[in-house]
């Protein structure tokens, strides 16, 4: 009996996309008599249910499970390497057809193969009737998505292909109440909204409350977050707290990358991509196998280019440019079924500048009062023609008009895997630098009011080690140790000419910090029945911080050095449980306790902020969903409900900083206490065949408790204000007023106030149609339309957005073999402008930066 390797079997999924999911193989006898025929979908043997195949003269075959193939296999028969097995009486001459259909983990699958010379399998398609499985790694461990008590959102590479995103930040909406955003000028940092949950803070004393991962590595900084999508197998989004399995600062969520691993086959990917705005962008990726079944390789590299959307008004030129290569080389060892070693290089430089802003200052900013430069609302002029100083101080390090961004990474990764029989121990080690160099002028305007120069170095090491176990019917459960370190230095030059541009004064801060964190964790599951599961889980971190702090004086700055140490402990629990209705529908429900790290502020600028640091925020989430698949796995529709009680919030205040050129300064608080809740849908359907159609509903309802703060900064007042909730009301008097008036910071009363970028209603329309041109390949027309409601950018009512409706669309001719194909689409195609962020800084002036234009662009795609 001959085992013959057949080409590589192609599944049409619910989205209509083709992917490779493994090798049929073939056993073919050449002479009559009872023989195997076994081949393998791509699934594990138990999870067949069963099913049947038709041989080319019409009879039907009974489809054998492994076990069954074992207790009936006669003489030299043969049951391994495949997943499925059937008795056939007769040979397969060349030619023959064979059409099965099949249970595959509750799911309907049918398809066909065609035998070729010498009974090589040389056409295989394997075709669901159902949507395509989804798989999540919420829970640390690879399983079904339908099966996870987690609201998460998978997005697949094929997926990610056909949004045409570049990287993180233009990812926009890509789930309910998620909501992702460059930080104002900052082009390579970005915040992720989750639940109406974010940070805008560019300062590395301030951790994210949505934690970022790459290949299951934490990335703690703002800053080159926006990293790139190609060669991705997968982006997952959970939302609401994952305190237990994945620590501090996930409070709101977190998302999860995972790069393309090697295989054993030789390949090359890639894609060029061209459009409006000087866009040229090439990507490519090769895979070699260097010793079969043992050792593999692969290297991703991408370059992204574009001139901008921006144009000066003083010279025409383009601004904004974005210059950024990305390497990533990876080489997988498997020596044998149990042990796999994966190494994990990266390079990322970007050499952009920074994203330009339009100038808002209303009257009472002085920019606008003692200079003339008034700013204009959204709209009232083309928000993409700014003006480019000429005068810039710093201008010795080759600074273009707006700036310049220079960021270069370097990390490593090493994954281990042991499957030691009762579980598969883990290891994930990582070590990582970025050297970040980042020059702007933030004013929006010719005036050199404000400019900064932002040196920062950073180095960071982390290593998980888990156990992850099935042993036992009844339990299972993922336990493991975690630890990380980084640290950092800051160097800021700011150059300020607040009464005329000259003198101009230059002030310095220096600032560090060394943070270690070390936590335990587990979670387990209990099965009380087939159908009930109990969830208990939990998690003690304990972090420290040790600060230093030479605060902004003028240059040199010789002023007070401030040292100083903290210690924070915390334990999150989380328990719950899933009931499991039939094949095609669960319900879950957990409570899970999230925190969001303590820390100090780096932007101090005086004793008492300097040496107060602010400490932990806590999430107590509660989340009741349901995961359900209809009409033989057509319809899938997911739904959460949940709430979210927030205190001790972090957030960003004004308070004052007498006798300096800029009387206040912003710093970090324990300030407020929210309620959160909201529903979260997603359905997906399969129409007709080839025609899926997607659909997400977020509603929110995010308000403050308790917020007593100045947010909007001073103010001018002809008498002396009161505070509306008892808090501080300060006169600062060395800014005055043409007109005779006092600048005062005044503590407004928040209560009730929308929380920061918490749209009501957030909603995303997509379908998607495949379709075949005869034998000449295949058409894919793919639109998407996404609406958010009014929002606020931060906690002002001077940042208030209006609803924004995006439509995107594309099209795609790929050939029959999959292996090449060219796309044409468009982005923002309404020509939507809104205010992506708005940045206040009262009472020197106010910017916004806002989205990106309509536009298109070509992309050619290889896959060979």
């Amino acid at each position: 009996m001959r085992r013959i390797l057949g080409a590589p079997a192609r599944i049409l999924s619910g989205a209509g996309l083709f992917s490779i999911i493994g090798l049929l193989t073939l056993s073919v006898s050449d002479t009559a008599g009872a023989h195997m025929t076994a081949f393998d979908p791509g699934v594990p043997p138990g999870q067949v249910q069963g099913g049947t195949v038709t041989l080319p003269d019409g009879q039907q075959a009974e489809v054998l499970t492994q076990q069954e193939c074992e207790a009936q296999k006669q003489g030299d028969e043969s049951c391994d390497g495949g997943a499925l097995f059937v008795r056939t009486v007769t040979a397969l001459p060349s030619g023959s057809r064979l059409n099965y259909d099949l249970t595959v983990n509750g799911q309907a699958r049918s398809g066909s193969a065609v035998i070729g010379a010498g009974g090589a399998l040389v056409a295989a398609v394997m075709q669901t009737t159902g949507l395509e499985t989804i798989m999540s790694t919420a829970r640390k461990r690879e399983e079904p998505l339908q099966s996870t008590p987690v609201s998460s959102t998978v997005l697949s590479g094929e997926k990610l292909q056909m949004t045409y995103h570049n990287d993180l930040k233009t990812l926009a909406f890509p789930a309910p109440n998620v909501n992702i955003a460059f930080v104002s000028s900052f082009a390579n940092a970005i915040s992720i909204a989750i639940r109406g949950v974010s940070t805008s803070d560019i300062d590395s004393t301030i951790d994210p409350p949505v934690a970022l991962f790459v290949d299951g590595v934490y990335l703690p900084r703002p800053v080159a977050t926006s990293l790139d999508l190609f060669d991705v197998e997968s982006i997952e989004i959970l939302r609401g707290p994952q305190g237990t399995l994945f620590g501090r600062n996930t409070s709101a969520g977190a998302i999860q990358i995972r790069t393309k691993r090697p295989t054993d086959e030789f390949g090359i990917t890639g894609r060029i991509r061209v459009g409006e705005y000087g866009r040229i962008d090439v990507a490519a990726a090769i895979n070699v196998p260097i010793v079969e079944g043992k050792v593999a390789a692969r290297i991703a590299v991408m370059s992204q280019n574009m001139d901008g959307y921006f144009r000066s008004s003083i010279d025409d030129s383009k601004l904004g440019a974005e210059d950024i290569l990305s390497i990533r080389p990876i080489i997988q060892f498997t020596p044998s079924d149990t042990f796999d070693l994966t190494i994990i290089g990266e390079y990322h430089r970007n050499k952009g500048e920074p994203i330009p802003q339009v100038n808002q200052s209303p009257g009472g900013r002085l920019l606008c009062l003692l200079h003339g430069f008034c700013g204009t609302e959204i709209g009232e002029a083309d928000d993409y023609v700014v003006p480019s100083s000429a005068i810039l101080p710093g201008g010795s390090r080759g600074a273009p008009a707006i700036g310049l961004i220079d960021v270069e990474t370097f990390g490593i990764t090493v994954e281990a895997n042991w499957d030691v029989g009762p579980g598969v121990i883990t290891s994930i080690s990582n070590y990582r630098e970025m050297d970040d160099l980042f020059l702007y002028d933030p004013d929006g305007t010719v005036y050199p009011m404000f400019w900064v120069d932002r040196d920062q170095p950073h180095e960071q090491v982390s290593s998980e080690l888990r156990f992850a176990s099935t042993a036992w019917d009844s339990f299972d459960f993922v336990a493991g140790i975690y630890y990380f370190r980084q640290k950092y230095e800051l160097t800021r030059n700011t150059f300020l000419a607040i009464p005329a541009p000259e003198p101009v004064t230059h002030l310095l801060s220096l600032t560090s910090q060394v943070h270690n964190s070390f936590s335990i964790f587990g979670e387990g599951n209990i099965h009380i029945t087939d159908k009930l599961t109990i969830i208990i889980g939990g998690r003690w971190t304990t972090e420290k911080k040790n600060f230093h702090q030479e605060a902004f004086g003028p240059f040199p700055n010789t002023g007070p050095q401030f040292d100083d140490e903290r210690k924070w402990n915390n334990f999150g629990p989380k328990a719950g449980f899933e009931y499991q209705w039939n094949d095609d529908m669960m319900t879950y429900f957990t409570y899970q306790r999230g925190f969001k790290s303590g820390g100090f502020n780096g932007r101090c600028g005086q004793t008492s902020s300097c040496t107060t640091p602010f400490d932990p925020e806590i999430v107590d989430g509660f989340e009741l969903g349901l995961k359900a698949e209809f009409f033989d796995r057509k319809v899938r529709t997911n739904l959460a409900l949940f709430w979210n009680e927030y205190k001790d919030i972090q957030r960003t205040v004004i308070v004052p900083l007498l006798g300096a050129a800029n009387p206040q300064e912003t710093v970090t608080q324990n300030a407020a206490s929210s309620t959160i809740r909201g529903i979260e849908l997603e359905v997906t359907a399969l129409l007709v065949e080839g025609l899926q159609f997607d659909f997400s509903l977020g509603y929110l309802d995010a308000q403050y408790n308790e917020f007593c703060a100045d947010v909007n900064g001073s103010a001018f007042f002809d008498m002396a204000p009161t505070s509306g909730c008892n808090g501080d009301v300060v006169q600062v008097n060395n800014l005055d007023d043409p007109g005779g008036a006092a600048l005062y910071l005044v503590d407004e009363d928040l209560s009730d106030f929308t929380v920061a970028r918490a749209p009501k209603v957030n909603l995303m329309f997509g379908l998607t149609y495949e379709f075949p041109v005869g034998n000449m390949g295949n058409i894919v027309m793919n639109g998407r339309v996404t609406y958010t409601s009014k929002l606020f950018t931060d906690e002002s009512e001077r940042s208030q957005r209006r609803s924004v409706t995006l439509v995107d669309a594309s099209i795609t001719y790929e050939d029959a073999d999959g292996r090449y194909r060219i796309s044409v689409f468009g982005k923002n195609l309404t020509g939507e402008l809104y205010a992506n962020s708005r940045t206040l800084v009262p009472p020197l002036f106010d910017t916004r930066a806002v989205n990106a234009p309509r536009r298109w662009g070509v992309e050619i795609g290889f896959d060979i």
